[in-house]
């Protein structure tokens, strides 16, 4: 995924990229096809990219273990300047100096990394997964289980009676 920038003329350009995820090394979670489209805006020494991914993963739920998968398109965005000090100006996490000269500017490891930064902490198949029945296992999603709800831990008996007027 690279764009040649030496000879870019003013203006705003796209691209398009199609690669396996195996090829970016996004990891055994990923597969298929990863796409980029991309668009960088030439303005004089600066160079701003706007860039939309589209990748597939499979994960495990974390509350009833099953498997599902899901298609991830996050968004990025990054200012390629020549110099220090049209960087000052900018969000440090949105800029990258580039030497001058430099022909082409490849896009690999920042589409890797934001794609990896788009993947939830919280992996559920559907917003509304019931999980797993902490008594008997049973997914809670595909059936209902004859456990009782009122499966009360003993040790905290003796704080039923306490309140906080009742010093």
């Amino acid at each position: 995924m690279k764009i040649q920038v030496g000879s870019l003329s003013e203006g705003a350009h796209e691209y398009r990229f199609r690669t396996d995820a195996g090829e970016i090394v996004l990891g055994e979670e990923f597969s298929g096809e990863v796409t980029v489209e991309a668009v960088i805006d030439k303005t004089g020494h600066r160079l701003a990219l706007k860039a939309r991914i589209s990748a597939g993963g499979s994960f495990i739920c974390d509350r009833c273990t099953a498997p599902f998968t899901v298609r991830l398109t996050p968004e990025y965005r990054m200012v390629y300047v020549s110099n220090e000090t049209d960087a000052e100006s900018l969000d440090p996490s949105e800029v990258q100096v580039l030497p001058i000269g430099l022909p082409v500017i490849d896009l690999t490891d920042d589409v890797r990394q934001t794609i990896l930064l788009s993947v939830p902490l919280k992996l559920l198949c559907r917003q509304d997964c019931r999980g797993l029945c902490p008594d008997c296992g049973i997914d809670l999603n595909t059936g209902t289980c004859d456990c009782t709800s009122e499966s009360a831990d003993t040790r905290w008996e003796q704080l039923r009676g306490f309140t906080p007027d009742s010093n």
